[in-house]
């Protein structure tokens, strides 16, 4: 009789940054399979809880450590190397939407949604679960640029459609 093998996916350690709902600034590392995207990895804590190694609050100049977060209180979280998709390749096969989205607290970002071409924004927002991914995501009105992004969607006060700025 042989073992039963194991199909347990490579993990890699990534950079995350992560805004927090009181506006502080986390940065460390996750240990992510490589295929995974950010809103999957958000999506899939158990209990909510993420950890990250590595971990401080550039503000503060902490010591790096191991930091556990809550997700829920995430409202923003991107990789700074571009080395995490936001969304999968499943994901990304659909149509692009433009979208602007008002946070709570008043931030402003635009970027681009993907879903089928007739999808309610309500509809894809509930099926996303706890996070949003949104590619070459901007916050405004500085126009700084964010990449790809994974939101949390009880941090999104009202999104819309943007008209595209040609």
């Amino acid at each position: 009789m042989t073992a039963p093998t194991s199909r347990t996916r490579a993990q890699e350690s990534k950079r995350l940054h992560v805004v927090m709902r009181d506006g502080s600034l986390l940065e460390g590392l996750i240990h992510i399979a490589e295929d995974m995207s950010l809103v999957n990895f958000l999506g899939s804590r158990k209990g909510g809880w993420m950890n990250m190694v590595d971990a401080h609050r550039p503000k503060l100049h902490e010591t790096p450590g191991h930091l556990i977060v809550q997700t829920d209180l995430v409202v923003i979280v991107s990789a700074p190397d571009g080395n995490v998709s936001a969304v999968s390749q499943t994901g990304a096969g659909q149509g692009e939407r433009e979208v602007e989205m008002h946070l709570i607290g008043g931030k402003r970002i635009r970027g681009v949604m993907f879903m089928a071409p007739m999808q309610r924004m309500s509809d894809y927002l509930h099926q996303c679960g706890k996070f949003a991914g949104i590619t070459r995501a901007v916050l405004l009105p500085e126009h700084h640029e964010l990449g790809d992004i994974a939101v949390n969607t009880s941090a999104i006060a009202t999104v819309h459609e943007a008209k595209s700025e040609q």
